[in-house]
């Protein structure tokens, strides 16, 4: 994935994904205040000429990359120049031809040297016979790059359909349904042309909505098991055979799953409705879960992925990060004693704008009622803490970083009585 400073595009920047992702009690770890630390000095280091505002190149990019992606976590802008002699080669990938087009006319009219178009507009043409992938195991874990060791950035459910971008090795660079970018392993998915990923959407399947569960070669339990499965995960539908389902993944594996942990995914999404109760619900199904960075799943969770798994499950897709979340609902006073707020609302934490910085979000949580909020601090897993002083689950590190809260249940998602 792309890092960018936070000063300058609002993306996940190293110190902005360590503070919303090893969130623990509003204090950051010894080491990565050492780190945050050489990232700020190595650049007053740096001669002059190595800054973007000195380097005519960087300087021509950087308005036609704030035009088509300003938020690098979403869209592809990996553009560079190189000077050779009287020519200015231009590399690297986008992911819009009007980028490219931009790029160059840009360029030409800079007259930095004869222009030669090396961009490569993604999907890559290479991938033309692929630029589908549906995840075929329960939880993808989508990294920051090509390797096993890199962070993970993101996880995709067994059943999503994804985009495929380009190809490195043996990894695939892909954008997941909420437009998030990442790298996501071939063996992890089933590629396929369009119209297999139609015939996907399109055909009868099944959701899993209970807790866990395990897809198993024959009806019952003693049986082989086939592959696990946790909430939100889809199945091609087969026939029920008593107190089974016959199911199938994504790239063709058949088995049998217990009926009473999936639901018809037709029905299940034409009755999702969206109000306080149900994010309660579902919000407190996952107490206990363990944090992990990058995690979207019961297998483990950051808090953002928390927010977003409990009200997908719900209906809604979130934004992936906590400051993408912040941008969406409508803003709602928290006041000094929260009475304003409802039960659903979204509360985020971090440090407020100021005449000196920026507003900078790092963590997010679902606020309950009785000035109580269910979320993913890091170390400790989903919990419920308090901003009440007498309670004895009170937080005062939520109290003091608390920034803003967005309504997200907002009337065209009616909370019930």
């Amino acid at each position: 994935m792309h890092r960018h400073p936070l000063a300058t595009t609002p993306t996940r920047s190293l110190a902005a994904l360590a503070a919303e992702r090893q969130f623990s009690a509003m204090t950051y770890r010894p080491k990565f205040l050492v780190l945050l630390g050489l990232v700020l000095i190595v650049p007053l280091l740096a001669p002059a000429s190595a800054t973007a505002q000195d380097d005519p190149c960087k300087a021509v990019l950087a308005p036609v990359r704030a035009r088509y992606a300003p938020d690098r976590r979403v869209a592809v802008f990996d553009v560079t120049c190189a000077q050779r002699g009287a020519q200015l080669v231009i590399k690297g990938d986008v992911d819009q031809g009007n980028a490219r087009r931009d790029i160059v006319v840009a360029m030409e009219a800079a007259k930095l040297g004869t222009v030669v178009d090396s961009i490569r507009v993604l999907p890559d043409p290479a991938l033309a016979d692929v630029p589908f992938g549906i995840v075929k195991v329960s939880v993808g874990n989508v990294r920051s790059n090509p390797a096993h060791s890199a962070e993970l950035a993101t996880q995709v459910m067994m059943g999503m359909v994804v985009k495929v971008l380009k190809k490195q090795g043996d990894w695939y660079y892909i954008q997941c349904p909420d437009r998030y970018l990442g790298w996501l392993e071939g063996a992890a998915m089933h590629l396929t042309r369009q119209a297999g990923a139609d015939a996907w959407q399109n055909g009868p399947r099944v959701i899993m909505t209970a807790y866990f569960g395990v897809v198993r070669t024959t009806p019952d339990t003693t049986s082989l098991p086939v592959s696990d499965a946790v909430p939100g995960v889809l199945f091609k539908a087969g026939a029920a055979r008593g107190r089974w389902r016959a199911v199938e993944t994504p790239d063709g594996r058949k088995g049998f799953i217990e009926s009473r942990l999936v639901a018809d995914y037709a029905k299940w999404k034409a009755t999702r409705l969206l109000t306080a109760q149900t994010v309660e619900q579902t919000a407190k199904r996952f107490i206990g879960v363990p944090y992990l960075w990058g995690g979207t799943s019961p297998k483990g969770m950051d808090c953002s992925g928390f927010t977003k798994t409990v009200f997908r499950l719900n209906g809604m897709e979130l934004n992936r990060d906590a400051n993408q979340q912040a941008q969406m609902g409508v803003d709602v006073s928290t006041g000094d004693d929260m009475r304003q707020l409802s039960k659903g609302d979204l509360l985020f934490f971090g440090q407020k704008a100021s005449a000196e910085r920026l507003e900078r979000i790092t963590h997010v949580g679902i606020y309950l009622q009785d000035k109580q909020i269910i979320h993913t601090p890091g170390g400790s897993g989903v919990r419920i803490d308090s901003f009440d002083p007498t309670a004895p689950n009170y937080n005062e590190g939520l109290v003091k970083s608390l920034v803003r809260a967005r309504r997200i249940i907002t009337p065209a998602h009616p909370v019930q009585p």
